[in-house]
C-alpha cells in the first residue's frame, strides 16, 4: 500500500514538471481550456473499496465489543437453542455437556471483504486549474470470521470442537468536500489531477449474526447479535416489544484522491481514480481509538457543463 502511494506521488510529480516545461523558443501548445475554465463538472462512478482492519474487530464476537457472543451465551434459552443444533451436528456432544466460548479462540485479525462502491460528484472550476468538489460514495462492507466453541464433556472425551461462524454487514456512506487541482498542460488527452478534502461519514451496522453450519456449509441455526429488544432478555413464547436499534452513527475524517483525466471529447472524460481516507468511524469501541485508513479505486465518467448546454 505504501509503495502504491509512493509511486502515485512520483508519477504526479513527473507530470507536474512536464506541465510547467517549455521548449526553447516554443511555449506549451495545449490551449484547449474546456476542462479548466470556470463552470461545473458532474460525474458518476463505480469501483472497489477496502475497509480498514481496525474496525473489522467489531465483528469478532468479543465481550469487550458493543455486540458480542455474551449476548447469546448469557441467555439460557439461546444457549439451549445452540446446544440442540450442536448435538444434532456433533454426535459426540450431548445435552448434558456445557457449551461456551473463549476469548482466546476469537479471530483477533479479521478483515473486511472486498466491496463494491458507487459514487456521485460535482466539481466547480474556480479559475485556471483549481476547483472545489463535493462527492458522495456508498459501500456495503461484509466481514466473516470463525471461532471454535468450548464444551465440557461429562464423559471426558476430547473430540473436535464445534465451529461458529460470525457474519457482519455494514453500510458506509461518505461525503467529501475537497479542493481539486488539474494538471491541464501535460497533454491534450491525459491530464493528472489531485484532490484533498474533509470527510463526513455515516456507518450503519445492518447485520451481525452467529451461524451454525453443517458439514456442507448449509446454515442450521442463525441468531442475531444485534439486540432488537432494547436490553430485555429474550424469552421464547412471550410477546416482546422489538425496536429498530441503530448500531453505528456519524463520523469524520480526511480524504485524498489522485488519478488521470482521459479526455474523450470536449464534453466527456473517463477518470480512473485512486481514493484514500483517514476516518474516525462511529463504531463502538473502535471508533474512539483513532482513525483508520480506508482506500479504493474508482472509474468516473465525467460530463462538463458543455455537455448540458449543447443538449
Amino acid at each position: 500500500m505504501k509503495r502504491l502511494c509512493f509511486i502515485s506521488l512520483v508519477v504526479l510529480s513527473c507530470f507536474a514538471g512536464l506541465a510547467q516545461r517549455e521548449e526553447i523558443g516554443q511555449a506549451v501548445t495545449f490551449h484547449d481550456s474546456t476542462w479548466y475554465d470556470r463552470g461545473f463538472d458532474f460525474y458518476i462512478g463505480g469501483g472497489m473499496f477496502w475497509g480498514g482492519k481496525s474496525t473489522a474487530l467489531y465483528y469478532n464476537g468479543s465481550r469487550f465489543n458493543e455486540c458480542g457472543l455474551d449476548y447469546l451465551f448469557d441467555n439460557e434459552y439461546r444457549v439451549r437453542e445452540i446446544q440442540e443444533v450442536i448435538v444434532r451436528l456433533y454426535p459426540h456432544i450431548s445435552m448434558n455437556d456445557r457449551i461456551g466460548y473463549s476469548e482466546a479462540n476469537l479471530n483477533m485479525n479479521p478483515h473486511y471483504n472486498l466491496s463494491a462502491s458507487v459514487g456521485l460528484g460535482v466539481r466547480y472550476k474556480i479559475r485556471n486549474n483549481w476547483a472545489i468538489a463535493l462527492s458522495y460514495s456508498f459501500s456495503r462492507l461484509t466481514v466473516t470470521t470463525k471461532t471454535l466453541l468450548t464444551y465440557t464433556s461429562v464423559s471426558g472425551n476430547n473430540y473436535k470442537a464445534p465451529e461458529l461462524t460470525l457474519s457482519g454487514k455494514e453500510n458506509r456512506s461518505m461525503i467529501d468536500l475537497s479542493a481539486s487541482y488539474l494538471f491541464s498542460g501535460v497533454h491534450k488527452v491525459v491530464k493528472p489531477f489531485v484532490e484533498l478534502g474533509a470527510q463526513f461519514n455515516y456507518v450503519r451496522v445492518k447485520k451481525f449474526d452467529a451461524v451454525l453450519l453443517d458439514e456442507h456449509n448449509n446454515p442450521q441455526l442463525t441468531l442475531t447479535l444485534l439486540d432488537p429488544y432494547g436490553g430485555e432478555n429474550y424469552v421464547p413464547g412471550v410477546p416482546m416489544q422489538t425496536y429498530d436499534v441503530i448500531y453505528g452513527g456519524p463520523g469524520f475524517g480526511f480524504s485524498f484522491a489522485t488519478g488521470l483525466k482521459l479526455v474523450v471529447n470536449k464534453f466527456v472524460s473517463i477518470d480512473p481514480t485512486f481514493y484514500g481516507c483517514f476516518s474516525q468511524l462511529h463504531i463502538h469501541p473502535y471508533g474512539e481509538r483513532g482513525m483508520s485508513f480506508n482506500y479504493g479505486v474508482m472509474l468516473r465518467v465525467v460530463m462538463n457543463d458543455f455537455f448540458f448546454q449543447n443538449r
